[in-house]
């Protein structure tokens, strides 16, 4: 009996580790339908435009910001509010990439 022993572990081993990669294959296959990337928050947008809003009322208590810039700022925080709450409304691609732009362009305005 002891012969037939090491055959049989053999023959369980062979069909574990066929029946492993199969399991393998299968996963395999199912990851390719999932998406790609950790979807955006639909108020990530909104928590950025908060927080560089922040930044501007810093600036202007602490006058880093010059009169002459203030109504710029004012008009860009404006701007910058309207594509938020747009893209907040309808995320498309093309919203998310205006909301982007106008984020960037809010933020280069407030001095360091």
């Amino acid at each position: 009996m002891s012969r037939f022993l090491p055959s049989l572990m053999l023959k369980r081993g062979v069909m574990l580790s066929v029946a492993l990669f199969a399991s393998s294959l299968i996963g395999v296959g199912h990851a390719d339908d999932a998406p790609f990337g950790v979807p955006i928050s639909p108020n990530a947008h909104l928590y950025s435009y908060f927080v560089i809003n922040g930044m501007a009322r810093g600036a202007f208590m602490l006058g880093k910001l010059r009169q002459k810039d203030m109504s710029t700022l004012i008009q860009i925080d404006e701007a910058t509010r309207k594509a938020v709450l747009h893209n907040m409304n309808a995320q498309t691609i093309r919203s998310d990439f205006q909301a982007d732009q106008v984020l960037a362009r809010y933020l280069e305005l407030i001095p360091r």
